[in-house]
């Protein structure tokens, strides 16, 4: 009967060793870096979590009301307002890549 010397230097150099071992196919596959979250369609669909209900709906309908306001100016509706006290190169109402925003809310 053999009797083996086991280190936790030797047990953590091990598992790392093991662990990186695993991990090393992941990062060289093709798919690895081809994944990308970039809308379809021609809407852009902005989702808004505000409590809407509760002792806080006051405060959630004054953050839904500047979202609305948000989306508004993104898509170039509206008088402008505080749009118009500067010249913005990138908001210029033509939504999100070109894409009209729109938005859905849920409660919290």
């Amino acid at each position: 009967m053999s009797k083996t010397n086991l280190t936790r230097r030797g047990l953590l150099r091990t598992g790392a060793a093991t662990g990186a071992g695993l991990a090393l196919p992941t990062i060289f596959t093709s798919s690895a870096h081809a994944f990308t979250n970039e809308p379809t369609g021609d809407t852009v669909t902005l989702g808004f979590n505000v409590p809407q209900t509760g002792p806080y709906a006051e405060e959630g309908l004054d953050e839904l009301r500047a979202y609305e306001l948000a989306v508004e100016h993104l898509n170039g509706e509206g008088d402008g307002g505080a749009l118009n006290t500067f010249s913005s190169k990138v908001l210029d109402g033509t939504g999100i890549l070109g894409k009209k925003v729109a938005f859905v809310t849920g409660d919290t």
